[in-house]
């Protein structure tokens, strides 16, 4: 097999670290070679946050370079335009249709053009002018179904494991393992239901 290359982008506070983490683990214990790698401002609450997650028979690096990437997972509609250039026109791209202002745009900063900075509309449809496979899901919504909008993040993970084609009983028993106990049950419906969702 050869080796697939996952980028998970989001921005910080969103838990992009633990759904890498959860990916990186069930792919280990489907037994794949597993490559991590968490690229930007992980301790930055807001700032844009990056990993990578690469698994095959043999992985020898653990970050490609543009267009190397298979698929592209955005828990916020900004960074998948933000990291667009990572993914293969070929690849898949899943985008959370949830927004997190920039203080460049809510502070109304302008720009060298002397315009004011504006949030982008119309994210997932520029995406898929550049990769046609390219899927939203409104992680946010269904998390507040659940009474907790913190599981955000584990919703997307499931709907992602779903478009990659993961084995799924693999991935839940990840997700089980990777969270408090308190928070299992939780965790494990929000995975189920994003799964669902796409």
């Amino acid at each position: 097999m050869e080796t697939r290359t996952l980028v998970i982008a989001g921005v910080g506070g969103q838990g992009i670290m633990l759904a890498s983490r959860i990916f990186a683990d069930a792919l280990f214990r489907m037994g794949y070679d597993v490559k991590q790698a968490e690229v930007h401002g992980l301790s930055q609450r807001g700032g844009s946050v990056m990993t990578y997650v690469r698994w095959g028979e043999k992985v020898w690096a653990p970050i490609t370079g543009n267009f190397g990437a298979d698929y592209l997972i955005a828990l916020e509609e900004l960074e998948a335009l933000r990291y667009l250039h990572l993914i293969k026109p070929s690849g898949t791209v899943l985008i959370n249709t949830y927004r997190f202002v920039p203080m460049s745009v809510s502070s109304g900063l302008r720009g060298p053009d002397g315009k004011p900075y504006a949030y982008p509309e119309n994210v997932p449809e520029i995406v898929r002018k550049n990769v046609k496979d390219t899927h939203t899901v409104d992680a946010l919504s269904i998390a507040m179904e659940l009474g907790n909008a913190r599981v955000m993040n584990v919703v997307v993970v499931g709907a992602a494991a779903n478009l990659i084609g993961l084995d799924r009983e693999i991935m839940e028993r990840t997700v089980a393992d990777r969270v408090p106990p308190k928070y299992r049950e939780l965790n494990v419906e929000a995975f189920r239901r994003g799964w669902e969702a796409v």
